[in-house]
C-alpha cells in the first residue's frame, strides 16, 4: 500500500459534496477561479464549508473523488444531483447524509420530482421553501428541513456602494426560457426590459440578449436538435420578428465580467427572480443591496418576511409599468438613499443572518455531530 493510500485510509472521516453542475467536480466547487463561470465570489458559502472542517482535520471534496478519497467513514451530500447517487454510495460506502434542493423547481422540475422518495433515501431533505408550497412541483407531500439559500455578501461592497456616477436602470442575467411554466417570471422579465428598452432607458448585460434565448435545466435533446432549432429561431426571427425579443436585444450592452461592478452602475436593477414562489430569495436581491443599487423586485411573495419592506422597490405594489416608470421617475434622492441605507444596515444586521456562509456551515456542522458524532 503507498503512503498515500494509507493516508488515505486513516483519516476517520471525510465529507464529499456532489455539485449541481459537472463544471465545479474535480474539487473545483471549491476554487475562486470558477466564479468566472458562476459569478462574483458565488462559490464562498462552498468554501466556508471546506474551510471550517479543514480547521478541524476533516477533509472536503467534490463526490467524484469518493473512489479512493480519504476517510475511513465518508458522508456523502447532494447539493441537487441524484441521479446515480445510490450506485456510487453503494460502491465507496458512504452515508448518504443528505440533499440540498439549491435550484429553482421551475429550472429542474425532476428534482423536485424525485423528492418525495428521495426523502426516503437520504437522511435529510433541506429545501428553502415549505414542503407544501412545493407539492405542486413535487406532486406527492414529502418532508423536509428548511435553509436559506446562501448567499456569499456578508456587507456591501464600499467603494462600488458609495459610486455617484451611476445610470438610472440595469438588469443583469441570462435570457432563457423556463422548463416549467408554474410560477415562472423569465416572461415577466422580458416584458420589462421590452419596456424600457422602447424608452431608451435599460441596460441589460449578460448571455443570448441578442439571439435565442436557452432553455434552463437538463434536457436530453441532442445537441445537434438544439443547434438546428436556434438556427430556424434566428431565421424566424428575422423573417417574422417579435418586438419583445427585438427591444430587448436593442437594450442588451454584453456580458459582464463582474456583476458587483455593473449594477454599482447604476440607480435601480430590475430583480426579478426566476420564478415566484415563496422562500425562494436568491442572490439577485442581495447583490443590488451590496452594490447600492435599489433593486426593483418581484420574486418570493413573502419576501417581507425575510428582508424589511423599506430595503427595496415591491413590485407588485404597482401598476403596470408605465406606472412603474412614472414612480421611478418621481422618485426623490432622499428616498433612493433611504432605500441603500436601509439595505445597508439589513447586510449588517441579524436578520440577513440565515443567509450567510455561516448558516450554511451550521447545517453541515449538524450533520457532520449528528452522522458521525463529531461536534466541531
Amino acid at each position: 500500500m503507498s503512503a498515500s493510500a494509507a493516508a488515505h485510509r486513516d483519516v476517520p472521516l471525510a465529507i464529499y459534496l456532489d455539485p449541481p453542475s459537472h463544471h465545479f467536480l474535480r474539487d473545483r466547487l471549491f476554487d475562486a477561479a470558477m466564479c468566472l463561470f458562476s459569478g462574483d465570489e458565488s462559490l464562498a458559502p462552498f468554501v466556508a464549508v471546506r474551510d471550517h472542517f479543514a480547521a478541524h482535520g476533516i477533509p472536503v471534496h467534490t463526490a467524484d473523488a469518493l473512489a479512493g478519497g480519504p476517510g475511513r467513514r465518508k458522508l456523502y451530500v447532494s447539493l441537487g444531483e441524484w441521479q446515480g447517487f445510490a450506485r456510487r454510495l453503494r460502491r465507496h460506502g458512504a452515508v448518504p447524509s443528505a440533499i440540498f434542493a439549491l435550484e429553482c423547481p421551475v429550472v429542474e422540475p425532476r428534482l423536485y420530482r424525485a423528492l418525495p422518495g428521495l426523502a426516503s433515501r437520504f437522511r435529510r431533505v433541506f429545501t428553502w421553501s415549505e414542503p407544501v408550497h412545493l407539492e405542486p412541483y413535487s406532486r406527492r407531500p414529502f418532508a423536509s428541513l428548511p435553509f436559506r439559500l446562501p448567499q456569499p455578501t456578508d456587507g456591501v461592497h464600499e467603494a462600488i456602494w458609495r459610486r455617484r456616477d451611476r445610470r438610472f436602470l440595469t438588469l443583469v442575467n441570462t435570457n432563457k426560457l423556463p422548463r416549467h411554466p408554474l410560477g415562472e417570471l423569465y416572461g415577466e422579465r422580458r416584458r420589462a426590459i421590452a419596456f424600457f428598452s422602447r424608452h431608451g432607458e435599460i441596460d441589460v448585460f449578460g448571455r443570448y440578449w441578442d439571439e435565442a434565448p436557452r432553455r434552463v435545466g437538463r434536457t436530453w435533446v441532442p445537441a445537434t436538435l438544439r443547434r438546428l432549432g436556434l438556427r430556424l429561431w434566428r431565421v424566424r426571427q428575422r423573417l417574422f420578428p417579435n418586438p419583445v425579443y427585438a427591444d430587448c436585444a436593442a437594450a442588451w450592452r454584453g456580458a459582464t465580467s463582474s456583476k458587483r461592478d455593473t449594477l454599482g452602475g447604476y440607480h435601480f436593477a430590475l430583480c426579478y427572480e426566476n420564478a415566484a414562489v415563496p422562500g425562494y430569495l436568491t442572490e439577485k436581491v442581495f447583490d443590488c443591496f451590496a452594490c447600492g443599487t435599489v433593486p426593483i423586485y418581484l420574486g418570493a411573495p413573502d419576501v417581507g418576511s425575510w428582508i424589511p419592506a423599506e430595503c427595496f422597490i415591491d413590485r407588485r405594489e404597482l401598476g403596470d409599468d408605465s406606472d412603474l416608470r412614472r414612480f421611478l421617475h418621481a422618485l426623490p434622492v432622499r428616498r433612493v438613499e433611504a432605500l441603500r441605507d436601509a439595505a445597508r444596515d439589513f447586510l449588517a444586521s441579524e436578520r440577513f443572518a440565515p443567509f450567510r456562509p455561516a448558516a450554511f456551515v451550521a447545517h453541515f456542522r449538524r450533520i457532520v455531530a449528528e452522522d458521525a458524532g463529531v461536534a466541531t
